[in-house]
């Protein structure tokens, strides 16, 4: 059963975006950047809170810069501010339609990513999805070891080496802290290593990237990476390329 769990693919719980607020039951409320200008929590579903905070496996929510008045983050606007026009593995759910999903994904762009120092949409989701694969392997586990309380989850994952700011009791959620570098890529760490893992400097988002002729574009596993201006597909090279593929004869 346990390894069943682990394998299986990560599932999301959709709040609707018209009803998404910040929980009020949080362990912690306010996250202090310190030095590092941005910073913020990668929130996680238990799958155990009601409606749509409800649903088979452990999920991601989102990734939310700790702006005004929940901490100290500065907003840093994204590169190109186009909304999100596919759903990210993470952010997949079989018991939705891909419409909803991608409601869900625009409104975490909204709200969230609007702030997060990124080049676009497909950068954020991408990192989202990247943050959230390992602590979701331990909320796998725990689900499985039959925890239910969300602050069993927050213990287990803190005894697996994850910085866990807070817990919400109403939604089943955890949430763990994070924070950007200069670069715009975010990375899980205690506020105490904000400095020493991100820095201090701040620098505009970097460009969104794009698939230039006779040239590679984003590194890419699959076509569903490739969301880029100019991009058309994933090559063998593993890069997104604007060539198209020949046609066959």
């Amino acid at each position: 059963m346990a390894a069943s769990l682990l394998l299986a693919p990560l599932a999301m719980s959709t709040p609707p975006p018209s009803n998404h607020t910040r929980p009020l039951s949080t362990t912690s409320s306010f996250l202090n950047c310190g030095s590092t200008k941005l910073c913020g929590l990668l929130t996680l579903e238990t799958g155990l809170g009601s409606g749509y905070y409800s649903h088979p496996l452990p999920g991601v929510h989102g990734l939310w810069p700790e702006v005004a008045p929940y901490g100290t983050s500065a907003c840093v606007p994204p590169a190109r501010a186009a909304d999100p026009s596919t759903v990210y593995p993470c952010y997949k759910d079989a018991s939705q339609p891909d419409s909803h999903q991608l409601d869900f994904e625009t409104h975490e762009w909204q709200k969230h990513g609007a702030c997060a120092g990124v080049a676009d949409a497909a950068d954020f989701f991408t990192q989202v999805c990247r943050l959230a694969a390992p602590p979701l392997l331990t909320m796998d586990a725990s689900r499985a070891a039959g925890k239910t309380a969300s602050a069993d989850f927050a213990a287990d994952l803190t005894s697996a080496g994850f910085p866990v700011f807070s817990h919400d009791d109403t939604y089943g959620q955890v949430m763990l802290s994070a924070c950007a570098d200069a670069a715009g890529q975010w990375h899980v760490a205690p506020p105490s290593s904000f400095a020493s893992t991100c820095g201090s400097s701040l620098t505009a988002p970097p460009a969104a990237p794009s698939c230039p002729a006779n040239a590679h574009g984003p590194p890419c596993a699959s076509d569903a990476d490739c969301h880029y201006p100019g991009c058309l597909r994933c090559a063998h090279s593993g890069f997104c390329t604007a060539t198209p593929l020949a046609a066959k004869r």
